[in-house]
C-alpha cells in the first residue's frame, strides 16, 4: 500500500499544530549539530509545508525543500512568499533524488524515514542522500526512537485538536519491526475520514548499520535537540553522519 501517495493533506498540518511551537527551538538544535555557516546549501528532504525550511532560510542559509506532496509544496511555496524569504521547493520521490553533489548538509526530519515496505528502497534514500551531499558532507537523521515508542507502546489512543477529535489505533509487529496505524478524524458537522500509515522502527544498532553501509561515517548520536546524549529514554534517535568522500 502506497499510503505515503494520499497521507499528507490540508488535516495534516492541523494534527501537528502543536508542533508549532518547537520550530525554532529544533533549527536552534540543527544548527549547533551540524555546525553550518551562513549561505550554506542545505537540503530539507521531505520538508512537507516547510517549517523547518522556511526557519533555516530565514536565518540566511540557502535552502531546498523536497517532498512528494503536490499539496505541501505550493502551501511551502505561499508561505515562503509571504514572508519573503527565498526557499526553493522542488517536488519528487525521495527514492530519486536528482541532486549529485550540491549540499553541504542534508537534514530528514520528525520521522520522515522507514516509509517503504521493501528495505532496498529505504536504503536507496539513503544511497541518493549520499550522492547529493557534497564530499564530507553532514547528514542528520531525526526519527523516532523504537525503544521508548515500545516501552510506551498504545494501541489505542484520543486526541482532541481545535476542529476534530482524532481516534489512532495501532499494532506493532515484531517479525518487520513496523508500526502499522490507522488514523481516524472525527468531526462534527462533516464526515468522518480514515487514514493509514505503516512506519519501519529502527534500533540504533540498524540504523548505524544502514548509515555505514551507504556510505557514511558516524559522528554523534543524541537523544533529542537538547543535544542530551541518547538513550533508551530519549523522546528523539538524532544521527548525525558524514560521507565519507
Amino acid at each position: 500500500m502506497r499510503w505515503w501517495e494520499n497521507f499528507f493533506d490540508e488535516y495534516y498540518p492541523e494534527v501537528y499544530a502543536n508542533l508549532e511551537t518547537l520550530t525554532s527551538k529544533e533549527i536552534d538544535g540543527v544548527v549547533k549539530i551540524l555546525g553550518v555557516k551562513p549561505r550554506n546549501r542545505i537540503l530539507d528532504l521531505c520538508c512537507g509545508y516547510g517549517r523547518h525550511s522556511h526557519e533555516l532560510a530565514r536565518r540566511g542559509y540557502k535552502v531546498t525543500g523536497y517532498d512528494l506532496s503536490s499539496f505541501f509544496i505550493q502551501r511551502a511555496k505561499r508561505e515562503a512568499e509571504s514572508l519573503k524569504i527565498k526557499v526553493k521547493f522542488v517536488q519528487g520521490d525521495m527514492r530519486e533524488l536528482p541532486f549529485k553533489s550540491e549540499f553541504n548538509s542534508v537534514i530528514n526530519m520528525f520521522t520522515s524515514f522507514g516509509y517503504f515496505q521493501s528495505e532496498r528502497d529505504n536504503l536507496k534514500v539513503l544511497k541518493g542522500i549520499n550522492a547529493a551531499l557534497r564530499p564530507k558532507g553532514l547528514f542528520l537523521l531525526d526519527t523516532i526512537n523504537r525503544e521508548l515508542i515500545l516501552k510506551d507502546f498504545q494501541m489505542r489512543r484520543w486526541v482532541q485538536r481545535k476542529n476534530f477529535w482524532m481516534l489512532e489505533d495501532s499494532l506493532f509487529d515484531p517479525f518487520t519491526s513496523r508500526q502499522e496505524t490507522t488514523r481516524t478524524l472525527l468531526f462534527e458537522n462533516q464526515p468522518r475520514r480514515e487514514y493509514f500509515f505503516s512506519l519501519r522502527l529502527y534500533t540504533l544498532t540498524e540504523m548505524l548499520s544502514n548509515l555505514k553501509n551507504t556510505g557514511f561515517i558516524i559522528e554523534q548520536v543524541l537523544g533529542d535537540f537538547d543535544l542530551n546524549e541518547y538513550s533508551t529514554n530519549s523522546p528523539r534517535m538524532i544521527i548525525l553522519a558524514r560521507k565519507k568522500r
